[in-house]
């Protein structure tokens, strides 16, 4: 499952580039941290295919790999989060949530 993941985003980030749309092509940076937390996970015993806020299963997240997923979410949504107050209040809802879905 991780390399068919690897390969789907390798294969994204060529076409990706091909819009010329600099946040777009940072999803792939996104795509890429995740399968790092997904392998983090697995070496950890976690069966990541099945964590998801569905399941409340968390992964495997270091403080380094929120940094770089906070990092890429600052590139693609920051200014528009930062710009509403509608918008800054739903991204606050997840982070002050108790984790149930």
């Amino acid at each position: 499952m991780l390399a068919k993941m690897k390969a789907v985003s390798s294969s994204f980030y060529p076409q990706a580039c091909l819009t010329g749309c600099h946040t777009f092509i940072e999803f792939t940076g996104l795509m890429n941290e995740f399968i790092k937390v997904c392998e983090q996970s697995a070496a950890a015993g976690v069966d990541f295919a099945s964590a998801s806020t569905h399941s409340g299963k968390p992964l495997v997240v270091y403080p380094y790999n929120a940094d770089y997923i906070v990092e890429k979410l600052d590139c693609i949504f920051g200014p528009s989060i930062k710009a509403s107050p509608e918008v800054r209040a739903a991204f606050a809802k997840l982070l002050e949530s108790d984790g149930e879905a």
